[in-house]
């Protein structure tokens, strides 16, 4: 009887092997399950979310055009108020004295104003249109549903993310939806912030 005696194989240190299952089928791995999470907004933090976002757009414009929006104003508010001191009381002097006092409050310095003045009563108005938001997000895209409906879009249609210190601001076409930190516990904002970055990189690509 002759024996044939094998060499034994020597495995690098990194080499991984893995045995195939008996059936040599092997079972997908589990699809992550979507974000779901309500939302009732607060006016504290829906003021907070538009005057950054406004914050963001002014730091941003281009230079000559804040000039524009500066200097423009002033020099015609400027205009508008001599004209109304110059002019006899009447219904010519109010409406210089009006012109002028919009041309001010159009001014980048008065942003906050505004959004004080505004903004509350758009607020309540979209609360009372739509009290509560669910929302599911997953890989594909998001989805709120209100008293409204629903609203559904995908990554691609998902113009901008903001990140800004109450949460999130995503920015479609028309118009935005603001995701408050407060309604995603860790892992949620994780796995958030990882669909983000993928839409980050498939845009880039």
């Amino acid at each position: 009887m002759q024996i044939v005696q094998h060499e034994q194989k020597a495995f690098a240190g990194t080499e991984l092997t893995i045995e195939s299952p008996p059936s040599g089928d092997v079972a997908a791995p589990p699809e992550t399950p979507p974000i779901r999470f309500s939302v009732s907004y607060t006016l504290a933090e829906y003021m907070s979310i538009l005057r950054a976002h406004l914050g963001f757009i002014l730091r941003h414009t281009p230079k000559a055009k804040r000039l524009r929006q500066t200097w423009i104003p002033l020099e015609f508010g400027v205009f508008a108020a001599l004209v109304a001191w110059m002019l006899a009381p009447g219904w010519a002097r109010n409406a210089f004295s009006a012109l002028s006092a919009l041309s001010f409050l159009s001014l980048p310095f008065t942003l906050d104003l505004w959004v004080a003045l505004i903004a509350p009563p758009v607020f309540f108005l979209k609360k009372r249109r739509m009290p509560v938001c669910e929302f599911r997000i997953d890989g594909q895209g998001i989805t709120r549903t209100s008293r409204l409906g629903r609203f559904e879009r995908t990554w691609k249609d998902v113009k901008m993310v903001r990140r800004y210190e109450r949460g999130y601001l995503l920015m479609f076409a028309r118009g935005g939806i603001p995701i408050p930190f407060r309604c995603l516990d860790q892992r949620q904002q994780e796995r958030l912030r990882i669909y983000i970055t993928g839409r980050e990189l498939a845009g880039a690509a």
